[in-house]
């Protein structure tokens, strides 16, 4: 009767475990390759239609965190909501995945921005939306959503700069970041006013 000795079993699963790595190795270079080796065209459309499904994820989780969210009109912190949160881990799947086509994506960088903040990630959010602001200095709503994401981390007067920006270049998104800015000036009152006073 034949029978497997140890160091032949140990033998021939380290084979094939090198032979799935080679492979998984192998695909991945073929995968970065096809990247670079598409035209400008191409990979324009492959990062609008990753940009899309991006946009279409995004708006799911406003969808789902309204419901949760709809006791502040202009929210600038995160979402509460578990279900909306899934949909922005999507949109932040999508949107990296279109910067990988292209890297000079405006929108893209913005949305990224967006979708973070509203995770709660607000380190990466920032960096997004600095991003976008490098690429284009005028793009209005990432000076909007880059003074809520300020809110958010409780930098009243750097959200305020983003808010004189806005309206000294008459910007239609100066009077939404104005209420978010509201909003963070009332809850601070009540905060204080929950306080109890010292004696």
């Amino acid at each position: 009767m034949f029978t497997l000795n140890r160091p032949y079993i140990s033998f021939v699963v380290a084979l094939l475990l090198s032979f799935l790595m080679s492979a998984a190795s192998i695909s991945a270079f073929n995968s970065g390759k096809k990247k670079t080796e598409q035209s400008p065209d191409q990979k324009k459309q492959m990062a609008t239609e990753h940009y899309n499904e991006g946009v279409s994820h995004m708006d799911k989780a406003k969808e789902k965190a309204a419901m949760a969210d709809s006791n502040f009109a202009f929210n600038y912190r995160a979402t509460s909501d578990a279900k909306a949160k899934r949909e922005y881990e999507k949109a932040v799947d999508e949107f990296t995945e279109a910067l990988t086509y292209q890297p000079d994506m405006v929108a893209a960088h913005n949305n990224l921005g967006y979708c973070y903040r509203k995770l709660g990630r607000l380190d990466e959010s920032l960096k997004q939306y600095r991003t976008a602001l490098s690429l284009d200095s005028t793009y209005e709503r990432a000076r909007e959503y880059l003074g809520e994401t300020y809110l958010a981390l409780d930098s009243l007067n750097l959200a305020t700069a983003q808010h004189t920006w806005l309206v000294n270049h008459k910007s239609i998104f100066a009077d939404t970041l104005a209420k978010s800015i509201e909003l963070y000036r009332l809850k601070d009152v009540s905060e204080k006013m929950k306080k109890p006073d010292k004696m």
